[in-house]
């Protein structure tokens, strides 16, 4: 598998897009989440950590889908034109760990920042009196399985299209995903078997990111069972594996001359 390769690649990877100074966006929601809990706590009544705890999350969700929009379609693209990507052809790096190691590299990236946003979410509902709800910290890993997918089935089209087309297909993607479960269970949809019949097949081939959305029943305490926790992670964990084979498969045979 070269893991040697791949670790090497993904340490560059992580270097450059951190010197590219990407994590600037946690230093400004970081003083933005400080000004809302200000403000929470000097003009809201009776829930100010349920205030900070929206924006945090939101902003969290907010910034790990701009890393893995942004980021993930320029992912070979850049390496094309620094010419850093021609080492593959060259054999000293298979095809497999040049990719594999991006990936990795992109996300430690997307990681750290999730671990810093959702740090400072944390912090500030402690600060407000807030109690950390283990479902509060599921959310935040939901998060980072929804922008690992996102990221992946970024590169799958920008593997196949430019990146103006990747970014508005995977963006299409993202909103369907998340909408799909509610428009099945509109009087609209129910009523029609065509429609219905276009969502299943749409829900079975395309992701379900709603899965992964866990926001509002952690804002009004509700409470999920752990077998769907579960399942949600290991449908994430496993649609992503299926996105990285293809991933390789079509970066195998793609034309980089």
């Amino acid at each position: 598998m070269s893991f040697d390769k791949i670790a090497i690649v993904s340490h560059y990877t992580f270097k450059e897009i951190l010197k590219s100074k990407i994590l600037i966006n946690v230093f400004f929601i970081g003083i933005a989440l400080m000004i809302v809990t200000y403000v929470a706590t000097e003009f809201t009544y009776g829930v100010p950590e349920r205030v900070a705890l929206d924006f945090g999350l939101g902003m969290l969700s907010l910034s790990s889908r701009g890393i893995s929009l942004f980021l993930g379609v320029t992912i070979l693209s850049k390496e094309i034109d620094s010419r850093t990507v021609y080492m593959v052809n060259s054999r000293p790096v298979p095809r497999h760990a040049f990719i594999i190691g991006k990936l990795i590299g992109l996300l430690g990236i997307q990681a750290l920042n999730i671990l810093l946003l959702g740090s400072m979410t944390l912090i500030c509902v402690k600060f407000l009196g807030g109690k950390i709800e283990p479902l509060i910290l599921w959310a935040i890993l939901f998060t980072f399985i929804e922008s690992l997918l996102l990221l992946f089935v970024v590169v799958v089209t920008s593997l196949m299209a430019n990146n103006i087309l990747s970014v508005l297909l995977s963006s299409v993607v993202l909103i369907l995903g998340h909408a799909v479960k509610e428009t099945q269970n509109l009087t609209f949809a129910r009523d029609r078997e065509v429609l219905q019949v276009v969502l299943k097949i749409y829900h079975f081939i395309l992701p379900g990111f709603y899965k992964f959305n866990l926001k509002d029943f952690v804002l009004y305490n509700s409470s999920l069972p752990l077998n769907y926790l579960v399942s949600s992670l290991t449908y994430g964990l496993l649609y992503s594996a299926f996105l990285l084979i293809v991933i390789i498969l079509i970066f195998n045979k793609k034309n980089i001359d």
